[in-house]
C-alpha cells in the first residue's frame, strides 16, 4: 500500500469488516484470497481523506483447473475465491485539503483525473489477453468491474475537488 504523499494512516476492510490498519504508508499487509471487494481508506493531516474499492479479478488459471480438477475444481474455486486474485499493489492519491488559487486545485485534480484514466487504460491492456482463457463473461465482468472503478475514483476526485479550501 501506498500514497501519496506517504505517511498516511490506512484501513483495509472486506464487507464491513475490518481486515487490519496499515499505520504509516508505505506499507503492506497479508490479504486472503476472496470474490470480494476491499475497500482502502485512508486519512493524513492537512489532506481530505480518500478511499478506493480493490476490485477482485478472476485469474487465468481457471482454465488449468478444469484440466486438473474438472467442473468440481472449478465450482469449489468459484465458491471460495481461490480464482480471483487483488492487484499486488494500491496506490492512493491524497489531496491537499487546501490550495493557493482555483487554478492550481483544479490542475492538481486534472492531473489525478488522467492518471486515473491511465492506469484503467493498462489494467484493461493486462486484461484482455486473458479474456481467452478465462472466458468471455468472466472477462465482461471484469472489464464492467475495472470500469466502475474508474468511475469511482474520477467520481471521488470530483467529490473531493469540490470539498477542498482554496486561499
Amino acid at each position: 500500500m501506498e500514497t501519496v504523499p506517504p505517511g498516511a494512516s490506512c484501513t483495509l476492510s472486506r464487507e464491513g469488516a475490518l481486515l487490519g490498519t496499515i499505520p504509516a504508508t508505505p506499507g503492506s499487509m497479508e490479504v486472503s484470497k476472496s470474490r470480494q471487494d476491499l475497500t482502502v481508506a485512508c486519512t493524513r493531516a492537512d489532506h481530505l481523506p480518500a478511499s478506493r474499492t480493490v476490485v477482485a479479478e478472476a485469474q487465468a488459471m481457471t482454465a488449468g483447473n478444469i484440466l486438473l480438477g474438472g467442473v468440481i475444481g472449478l465450482a469449489v474455486d468459484a465458491a471460495t475465491g481461490a480464482m480471483t486474485r487483488y492487484p499486488n499493489s494500491v496506490l492512493l492519491q491524497l489531496a491537499p485539503s487546501r490550495f493557493a488559487t482555483a487554478a492550481e486545485r483544479d490542475a492538481f485534480f486534472a492531473a489525478r483525473a488522467e492518471e486515473a484514466r491511465r492506469r484503467h487504460a493498462e489494467r484493461l491492456a493486462t486484461l484482455t489477453p486473458q479474456c481467452g482463457v478465462i472466458g468471455p463473461d468472466a472477462c465482461a465482468t471484469n472489464t464492467r468491474a475495472l470500469e466502475a472503478e474508474r468511475d469511482a475514483a474520477l467520481a471521488e476526485l470530483e467529490r473531493q475537488r469540490l470539498g477542498t479550501t482554496v486561499g
